[in-house]
């Protein structure tokens, strides 16, 4: 049998072919020799590799709490740091600080012997030299270990530093106060002690390094009402308490 023939068969009664492979009547025009065969191949080919329907997937269950729970619009917040004691914005003394040193002032004021208001004055101390930056803190006590050893510029460096970042500090003041002394810088050294008294009124020992000045450049009547403002803060200060008696000794002196 010819070639074709293995995959044609043809109906008597018209021109169709029957396909082999599925039975079905497909048009014979046109499907002779080796076209016919190509055809054939072609009819075979398509029919084995058709595409199987896959079957859909099971149906996802969403539970009735996701089906009702609001969808939040809004960004979550930023996780906030934790706020310095010691300083707010700017540098500035904080209201929970502010309020530790009322208290100390007030027990500084009713301190019963030496010795108590003696432990209140050095917490007080402590106090003043806060920055809110322990760097800071750091370069105040320096710069008057600096003073005190008369390493001049150095304590220049560090007050400088300071100075640029807390010029509320009224403690930066008073020793720059000390340094202009050192240098016998007099007006310089007023101006200075003078912010500084303004930025902590109740700082005792501003109070008694402004009263020193004033009274070594004659003026007596302001250094003695410095001394009672710092012996009002604190009224066991030896210190303003012997300044005081030897100008209202010397006025005695003086009158008589």
């Amino acid at each position: 049998m010819p070639l074709i023939s293995r995959f044609l068969l043809y109906d008597s009664t018209m021109m169709k072919t029957r396909s082999p492979l599925t039975g079905s009547l497909i048009p014979a025009l046109l499907i002779t020799g080796a076209a016919g065969f190509a055809m054939a191949e072609d009819i075979s080919a398509t029919t084995k590799t058709a595409p199987q329907v896959q079957p859909m997937p099971p149906a996802v269950t969403i539970p009735d709490a996701a089906k009702t729970a609001p969808i939040s619009t809004t960004a979550p917040k930023a996780k906030e740091k934790p706020k310095n004691p010691d300083v707010e914005t700017g540098g500035s003394l904080s209201e929970v600080r502010r309020k530790e040193q009322d208290q100390l002032f007030t027990d500084l004021r009713k301190a019963s012997t030496p010795e108590k208001s003696h432990a209140i004055a050095s917490r007080l101390r402590q106090s003043f030299v806060r920055t809110g930056s322990d760097s800071l803190d750091l370069m105040l006590r320096w710069a008057e270990t600096a003073l005190n050893q008369s390493r001049e510029a150095e304590a220049q460096d560090y007050i400088d530093e300071v100075m640029a970042q807390r010029p509320d500090n009224a403690t930066v003041w008073q020793l720059r106060a000390r340094l202009h002394l050192r240098r016998n810088e007099l007006a310089p050294a007023l101006r200075d002690i003078r912010q500084a008294m303004i930025l902590e009124p109740r700082n005792f020992d501003v109070l008694i390094n402004y009263a020193t000045l004033l009274r070594e450049t004659g003026n007596r009547k302001g250094a003695l009402r410095l001394y009672h403002q710092a012996l009002s803060v604190y009224p066991m200060m030896k210190e303003a308490q012997d300044e005081m008696l030897k100008l209202t000794e010397a006025d005695s002196d003086t009158a008589l």
